[in-house]
């Protein structure tokens, strides 16, 4: 650094005193100590300002609700805790009960009776006697046998089986004109002859068919002991053997009705 000569730094006093009016003999303390002007004047400390407010946040939008399946799944009632372990046995129940049936020896079959049921709703057609109403035709006195009676050439018990479970409607499109007996005093009679059809009743099992049309050749037919002990032996056969009919055409009926007869070991010319 470089020294200044004190003569200079005297000058300068003294000039500074002419230019301000201030005595010389002060310019050391004026020049080391700095002016009041020359001094900057401290700011004033600004006011303190009140932190703003925070604004509450915003509150969560609601959930989605859910879809209408889970809802459903929610409400369904749940199984109790103690159905599950019930649920763990039933498959190894139901091994022993499956094991312990038997299909029905046809001897416990009982005919009459079970027709007798089925044959309430004939009834309102052929009236609870069988004596016939306006419309459906009688089956008492006699009348029934001479349709559907055994005949030397003729099996009238599988034609009656078949007139039963087709009706006017399903023999009339077999393409058959006449059904029953074709030597019936008065002539064989006509699909469309009598003033009401004949429904047809495909939709009964062949437990019931049978037992129906038994009880309406034993009951209503009139038919003699021997001949109806003859005739429920070829039925139960049927049932044992529970054949699927294809068209329930007389000849397709009477040849199941001989089939199940010789395969139980009937004899056939014991009806005879």
């Amino acid at each position: 650094m470089v020294e200044v000569p004190e003569y200079l730094l005297e000058r300068s006093r003294q000039r500074r005193a002419e230019l301000t009016g201030a005595d010389p003999g002060d310019g050391a303390a004026t020049a080391d100590t700095p002016s009041a002007a020359a001094v900057p004047t401290a700011a004033a400390a600004p006011a303190p300002v009140a932190p703003a407010p925070i604004a509450a946040a915003a509150p969560p939008p609601p959930p989605e609700p859910d879809p209408p399946y889970v809802q459903a799944a929610r409400a369904r009632k749940r199984m109790p805790y103690w159905a599950a372990s019930v649920m763990v046995f039933l498959p190894i129940w139901a091994i022993f009960y499956v094991g312990m049936l038997e299909p029905p020896d046809s001897d416990e079959l009982v005919l009459a009776d079970n027709g007798a049921a089925v044959y309430s709703t004939c009834a309102s057609c052929h009236g609870a006697d069988g004596s016939g109403t306006a419309t459906g035709r009688q089956l008492s006195d006699g009348e029934l046998l001479l349709t559907f009676g055994s005949a030397p050439g003729f099996d009238g018990l599988a034609h009656h089986l078949s007139w039963v479970y087709l009706g006017t409607a399903d023999t009339r499109r077999l393409g058959l004109d006449f059904y029953g007996n074709p030597d019936r005093p008065g002539g064989q009679r006509e699909v469309d002859s009598f003033a009401s059809g004949m429904s047809g009743f495909s939709n009964l099992s062949l437990e019931d068919l049978v037992s129906v049309v038994y009880y309406e050749r034993v009951v209503h037919g009139g038919l003699d002991a021997e001949t109806a002990a003859h005739e429920e032996e070829m039925l139960l056969a049927l049932v044992a053997d529970a054949p699927t009919f294809e068209t329930g055409s007389p000849d397709e009926i009477s040849a199941l009705l001989t089939e199940s007869a010789e395969g139980h070991g009937i004899d056939l010319a014991a009806g005879e």
